[in-house]
């Protein structure tokens, strides 16, 4: 399968830069972006207490919660994250890696700084998560896991939801 799109994809480009145009079916990269976590995704976070099973797991009281974040899947396997739920004086963008692991499965790892109100570091966050892409290639559901690390070295554990929607033109 796989095969067939990267194919039908170079097939594509090539009449495209021969004929100055694209193909009239245009669904060819679509098709291809559909199976890939590459691009830009508004994430929903649903933060929730440490458990075995984060999809029924407690909500965590404070703060708002859910909130909205920014994923963007890079070619090659690199990620940019910017989330909302803290104040932007008081956190680093985060930045990781992310791999397929199945047909419609990925898995990703980033990390950000946290800051106190001087702009002094307190904090590293460093979250794993599994999601799968929805059939459309259009959302991804799963499930995260963050471990925040204090200068002192203390440790606490949270873990959450997200639901991806695609930004698309």
């Amino acid at each position: 399968m796989r095969k067939t799109v990267l194919i039908s994809c170079l097939a594509a480009s090539v009449l495209a830069m021969h004929t100055g145009e694209a193909p009239a079916n245009d669904n060819l990269r679509s098709l291809f972006l559909r199976s890939t976590l590459e691009g830009a995704w508004e994430v929903v976070v649903t933060l929730r207490v440490p458990a075995a099973d984060c999809t029924t797991a407690a909500l965590v009281p404070s703060g708002p919660n859910p909130f909205p974040s920014f994923n963007t899947f890079h070619f090659g396997g690199t990620m940019s994250e910017f989330g909302s739920r803290a104040a932007p004086a008081t956190r680093s963008s985060g930045h990781g890696v992310w791999k397929r692991v199945g047909y419609d499965a990925f898995a990703y790892r980033l990390m950000f700084h946290s800051f106190d109100a001087n702009g002094f570091l307190t904090a590293k966050m460093d979250i794993k998560s599994d999601v799968t892409l929805g059939a459309d290639g259009l959302t991804f559901t799963g499930v995260s896991r963050f471990v925040r690390t204090d200068l002192s070295g203390n440790v606490l554990n949270f873990c959450a939801t997200l639901t991806g929607a695609r930004v698309t033109l």
